[in-house]
């Protein structure tokens, strides 16, 4: 179906056919179906009064707009959603010129959206910027550092609090409490509603638009009373709200009567995540962002074992023993593995929001008052943390363990959310020691291991299926160095060193050429820093000649670049050929059609073996 903008006609039926389109789409291919059920009426409100070739929309995350996309001349491509070749989960600039700003990280917008404001007003273009953000965004440092710049900057700029009161899990902290307040009282729709019957009921003089102004101003500054306007007014924005956010007419309304006002506005809009779906409304954390699904039943399909769900299981053993070890999440405890140590230990699980900066100074405030804290948060959110990492942890050397996940490349939700820098800017920081295990065992091996280390410890895996261990409990500490997984001679030309995730498809590499006769020995790395010393002296003994390192990240700074900086410190003349993530921040697709595209398997690594023989 082709939607014309601005949006016309029955409103309503155009929400459910989104709706619809939605579910359908995402039971087939997986994504956030939650968030973006809860905006529909929001985006059909909102395309239906501003023109966007003069009003300018960010989302902020992303996770929410696919009834954007669909609304916005991706219709006809919205069965390709989040697979290779197709659109993105999340907004992209390349993809359409309605997509103005790409997100994917949270608490972005509003900056943003000031930065394209100001630049329109110096090209001197009218318009709206409007920035939508949700409630757990709004935690986020950088979106109140952008709302201090608000009321110097914020001229014709509206943002839009999208209220679901359950963030990514569920509400954290005192703005959550804040924002999910309950009012005495009438409600805001209720006095609305009489404020607009005794208008209704004026004489004409009454009416006119200065009264009107007045009884608005008096509306608005008795409500700021009741909800967060106080807050936001003091940030320099007009408040208003909360608004029904599933309320089409109500929105409509509302985004009329703002339409020409130039000054600062935050509308807050209170919305229920998964709406219209009910086995997204019912379990909006399941639905946060799924797999594939039955559409009748909301069942999942299922997908196989994963290190996070072997992670839920192992913790719960782990902290029963150490009364010492404390937890740290931001905003996703479901996702990271914390959500069932939670809910048994929750005085030892603390959520610090969408703020991974906060959450990594935290933990070294814990450490330094003597617990030992484990921070949860996958890869390329920990990138948000990096000046947390190096001044408040590695820095004082205290013992804080990170547990990276979705190390490498993670598929579906494509450029912003692979983890695939992590080796290269925790590799350069002092005192850190990073592991990268090949299965969920060796990853609990290691997080036993850094338990017993008084510096920190960094340990990352990889989204997605591992090899099923069922062991949680009677579990050794791994020793710090490598594991030679094929060496039978004493000599060889030509050895494998792997890193993690890629260790499976080094052995098919390894079997491969050995089809062909070519002898190669296989090194699973394990850890990254510091290399094991012994590692280098065998490899001297081995008489090698060639290295082929692999591993699922970028190349520029990583576990090969770490081998090869120390075969030149030894003045070892071994050749190295580094295998993995080129200077690109990938794509979306599953994980390994993206492992063939990056070439990561094991047919690229046998070939690389094989130019070195022919070389």
């Amino acid at each position: 179906m082709n939607f014309e903008l601005p949006l016309h006609g029955d409103l309503e039926e155009i929400a459910k056919i989104v709706r619809e389109r939605i579910v359908s789409v995402t039971s087939k291919n997986g994504g956030h179906v939650a968030p973006s059920l809860g905006t529909v009426e929001l985006t059909v409100a909102l395309l239906s009064v501003f023109n966007l070739k003069e009003d300018h929309i960010i989302w902020d995350v992303g996770h929410q707009s696919y009834a954007y996309k669909i609304l916005t001349g991706r219709d006809d491509r919205f069965d390709t959603l989040r697979k290779l070749g197709g659109i993105s989960g999340f907004p992209n600039r390349s993809e359409s010129p309605f997509d103005l700003f790409g997100t994917g990280h949270g608490g972005t917008s509003i900056s943003a959206g000031l930065g394209l404001k100001e630049a329109m007003t110096r090209a001197e273009k009218e318009g709206k910027q409007i920035s939508i953000i949700g409630d757990g965004a709004m935690t986020s440092g950088l979106a109140f550092e952008a709302m201090n710049h608000v009321e110097e900057l914020g001229k014709n700029h509206v943002t839009i609090l999208n209220d679901n009161d359950m963030f990514i899990s569920t509400g954290v902290g005192a703005l959550s409490r804040w924002f999910s307040r309950t009012m005495t009282g009438p409600t805001y729709a209720s006095i609305r509603s009489e404020i607009k019957d005794i208008l209704h009921n004026l004489p004409p003089f009454f009416r006119g638009p200065r009264i009107i102004k007045i009884i608005q101003k008096a509306l608005n500054s008795s409500k700021s009373l009741l909800t967060p306007g106080m807050l936001f007014e003091g940030f320099g924005y007009q408040y208003v709200g909360p608004i029904d956010g599933h309320n089409i007419n109500e929105l409509v309304e509302t985004f009329r009567d703002i339409k020409d006002n130039n000054e600062p506005l935050l509308i807050h809009v209170v919305t229920i995540k998964g709406k219209g779906y009910p086995p997204a409304e019912n379990n909006p954390r399941k639905f946060h962002g799924v797999a594939p699904f039955n559409k009748k039943t909301g069942e999942i399909i299922p997908s196989g074992p994963s290190f996070t769900a072997y992670l839920k299981e192992y913790l719960p053993h782990l902290f029963k023993r150490d009364k010492k070890l404390v937890a740290i999440t931001a905003a996703m405890p479901d996702g990271t593995g914390l959500s069932k140590l939670q809910e048994l230990a929750p005085d030892r699980v603390y959520d610090a929001g969408m703020s991974e900066g906060h959450a990594v100074t935290f933990a070294a405030g814990l450490a330094a008052g003597g617990l030992h804290p484990v921070v949860a948060i996958y890869s390329t959110f920990l990138q948000r943390a990096l000046d947390n990492i190096v001044h408040d942890v590695a820095l004082q050397n205290l013992p804080v363990i990170f547990l990276v996940d979705r190390g490498g490349l993670v598929g579906d939700d494509g450029g912003t959310h692979h983890g695939l820098f992590d080796i290269s800017y925790l590799r350069m920081i002092p005192n850190i020691t990073l592991m990268a295990p090949r299965d969920e065992h060796q990853m609990v091996r290691m997080i036993e291991a850094a338990v017993l280390m008084d510096s920190p410890v960094a340990i990352r895996y990889p989204r997605g299926t591992g090899s099923d261990q069922k062991n949680y409990t009677h579990v050794s500490p791994l020793p710090l160095k490598g594991e030679w997984l094929v060496k039978q001679k004493t000599e060889y030309h030509t050895v494998i060193i792997s890193v993690g995730s890629m260790v499976r498809e080094a052995k098919k590499a390894v079997k491969m050429v050995g089809d062909e006769g070519i002898d190669v020995a296989l090194y699973d790395l394990r850890i990254i820093k510091p290399l094991p010393n012994e590692l280098f002296e065998e490899l001297k003994q081995m008489k090698v000649s060639r290295i082929v390192t692999v591993e699922e990240g970028i190349v520029a700074g990583g576990a090969g670049s770490a081998i090869m900086e120390e075969l030149a410190q030894r003045e070892m003349n071994i050749s190295l050929f580094p295998i993995g993530v080129e200077d690109t921040f990938s794509t979306h697709g599953t994980q390994q059609q993206l492992r063939e595209m990056e070439g990561l398997t094991a047919d690229d690594i046998a070939n690389a073996v094989k130019r070195g023989l022919n070389g």
